[in-house]
This record gives structure tokens, C-alpha cells and sequence, in this order.
């Protein structure tokens, strides 16, 4: 029996996926709970719109991201922090270079920072973003002082 799924199933496909199952398989699992329906011709049209749909939208989140790529690309940011004789008082994580970053109105999570350890020093470090679709930028972030 040819099926629609209308939610993602384990094992099985995503949704708006056309799929061959068992009868009693669509009829006892996928029908009672709402996973899917039968593949009517109705249903393959709605099927064509929604994935149409779902490329523009894909399409258009990945310009959208090379954009923040290019944005970031060779920026610089400059976290001031105390320090004696060069060593920080505490450290600089991601969420630090993020919130630095929300001040500049640029907007990224925590995970796409890439920093191998803390920051403990005083210096400038290039610091990998790793943004959606494998795209990447590097920025340079500078401590400083603000004693």
C-alpha cells in the first residue's frame, strides 16, 4: 500500500515522504496515529507544493547564512577583561564572544563557536565560527586589558 507520511517515523522516512508499506502496517500503526495517509492523487499534488516549498525555504536559509558568513568573515572584536602581568582573572568562553557578538547585532548559538580551550591570556586569537550548511568564518577577537 502506497503512503504519505505526515510526521517523521523512525525507521521509515520523513515527513511527506511516499512510502510502500504492509496494509496491516499503514492500517493498525501509521493510520490510527496519524502518521500518514494513503498516496491519493490529491495527496501527491499537496505533497509537490509542500516540498517545493520546503526547497525555496532551504534555499533561502542558506543565503541567509552565507551572508552572516560574509558578515563575519575578518571582523574584529575586542573583549576588555582584568588581567595581572597578562594572565586573566577567569577565562573567555564561547558565550562571551557571543554576547560581544549580540552587541554588533549579530546573532549566532553558543555550539557554532569553535574555541580548542579557554582564553586565559591577554592577545589576539582567531577564533572559528562553524555556522548551518558547513559554511564558516573566522574572526579575530582581541583581550585587552581594562585596568
Amino acid at each position: 500500500m502506497k503512503i504519505i507520511l505526515l510526521q517523521d517515523v523512525k525507521n521509515l522516512g520523513k515527513n511527506g515522504d511516499i512510502k510502500e508499506v504492509s496494509e496491516g502496517y499503514a492500517r493498525n500503526f501509521l493510520f490510527v496515529k496519524k502518521l500518514a495517509e494513503i498516496a491519493t492523487n490529491s495527496g501527491l499534488k499537496k505533497v509537490d507544493v509542500i516540498k517545493k516549498k520546503q526547497v525555496e525555504k532551504e534555499q533561502l536559509d542558506l543565503e541567509k547564512t552565507q551572508e552572516l558568513a560574509a558578515r563575519l568573515e575578518g571582523s574584529a572584536i575586542m573583549i576588555l577583561v582584568k588581567e595581572k602581568n597578562g594572565k586573566l582573572f577567569g577565562s573567555i568562553h564561547a558565550k562571551d564572544i557571543v554576547k560581544e557578538l549580540k552587541k554588533e547585532n549579530i546573532i549566532i548559538p553558543t555550539k557554532a563557536i569553535i574555541l580548542k580551550n579557554p582564553i586565559k591570556e591577554v592577545g589576539d586569537y582567531e577564533v572559528k565560527i562553524e555556522l548551518e550548511h558547513n559554511i564558516e568564518a573566522i574572526i579575530s577577537v582581541s583581550v585587552e586589558s581594562a585596568n
